[in-house]
């Protein structure tokens, strides 16, 4: 996901959210190393944070959780309901219950989330200085809107990436499929964007549908545990971090640990392979579909979700020709319409939808209704 850093034409306008001294300087430091970004203020708690964002109009809001007066949570509920902004939560985990809080800020309206950097002192200060400063970068184009309630509970921050070239009417599926017969594992992608559509999707999933689901999202380790423990607030099936040599369960679902690879074999357990990037990221969309390309194509389900990049695309592509059902999601849904939008065009979705419209036809499927494609 994350670039070198590049030039752009005009600086973005940073409100760092920290109540810290000691991350004040260390993040207005990281940014100044740079002139691509402008720092318009400094907020030191949640109150300060929604009066300097309506103030200064920022670009992007980086935003700590634990602060006094105000949290991180609840300033950005407010803040996207009146004056939305992206917001990128930076903020450190230290126990299970930090890491429900920081993945609830989805819920308010965080667009992604990230531990703090480390000072300049410690040898992977510069590697997590370009990490921030591009996750910025990256949010920044992202054009949000106020929440919008749904019927099912759910929301969508709605948004779409300002620099995508290729209009959605061009980036139709060209491709005929047939849904299969038989279903033993449906495996899902996703990145920036990726929680709200998966936990979207989930919830909309009929009890009926007993599938074994396998997840990889793109997020930071630390945020793993939280990440399964919020998807099992909207879930009626079993949401986990898989374990190595795990059989797969029906109602069940697995996500990804950081910093591994998983994998499906041949007797449907889970494995995890070395640490080594796949399209720059582990674990890797591609690595998974990629095994169960060899194992059950014609027997799978592959979705692409929300996402900066082009991980799982080719993988999706390669299921797609080995006969799985494959689904992209839309650019209207998207928050970041980049790894679905790279699959669409390689002609590897047999649909492209929303999350809801995705889990209605997954429903249809395994409820052997009849499908028009």
């Amino acid at each position: 996901m994350f670039r070198n850093d590049l030039k752009i034409s005009r600086p973005i306008r940073v409100l760092l959210v920290e109540d810290s001294p000691l991350y004040q300087k260390i993040l207005r430091g990281i940014l100044s190393e740079n002139d691509e970004f402008e720092v318009v203020a400094v907020a030191s708690n949640g109150l300060e944070a929604i009066k300097y964002s309506n103030l200064y109009k920022p670009d992007i809001i980086s935003m700590d959780i634990f602060m006094p007066v105000m949290d991180g949570i609840e300033a950005t509920k407010m803040i996207m309901q009146s004056n939305p902004v992206p917001i990128v939560i930076v903020s450190n985990v230290y126990q299970t219950s930090d890491t429900d809080l920081a993945i609830k800020e989805l819920d308010a309206g965080a667009v992604y989330i990230l531990p703090k950097p480390v000072g300049p002192s410690d040898s992977n200060y510069s590697k997590e200085a370009v990490k921030y400063r591009n996750t910025l970068r990256i949010m920044s184009e992202i054009k949000v809107v106020k929440r919008i309630n749904r019927s099912n509970g759910s929301s969508y921050t709605n948004s779409i990436l300002i620099n995508n070239s290729e209009g959605v009417s061009t980036l139709r599926p060209k491709i005929k499929c047939m849904p299969p017969k038989i279903v033993k594992i449906i495996a899902i992608g996703a990145s920036a964007g990726g929680p709200e559509s998966i936990k979207i999707l989930l919830s909309n999933l009929s009890e009926d549908v007993v599938t074994p689901i396998v997840v990889v999202q793109h997020i930071d380790p630390h945020f793993i545990e939280g990440f399964a423990s919020w998807l099992n607030n909207y879930s009626n099936r079993r949401v986990k971090v898989a374990t190595n040599d795990e059989l797969l369960q029906e109602k069940t679902v697995y996500i990804a640990p950081g910093e591994r690879h998983m994998r499906i074999e041949k007797s449907m357990a889970i494995s995890f392979s070395d640490y080594k990037k796949s399209n720059g990221h582990v674990p890797s969309v591609d690595v998974l579909f990629d095994s169960i390309n060899k194992v059950c194509a014609k027997e799978s389900i592959a979705i692409l979700l929300s996402g900066m990049g082009r991980d799982g695309a080719d993988g999706l592509k390669n299921l797609s020709d080995s006969g799985s059902y494959t689904f992209a999601q839309n650019q209207e849904s998207s928050l970041v319409y980049g790894m679905p939008k790279e699959a669409v065009k390689l002609g590897a979705a047999c649909r492209v939808l929303s999350p809801e419209d995705i889990a209605k036809e997954i429903n249809s499927i395994l409820n052997k209704k009849q499908i028009t494609i």
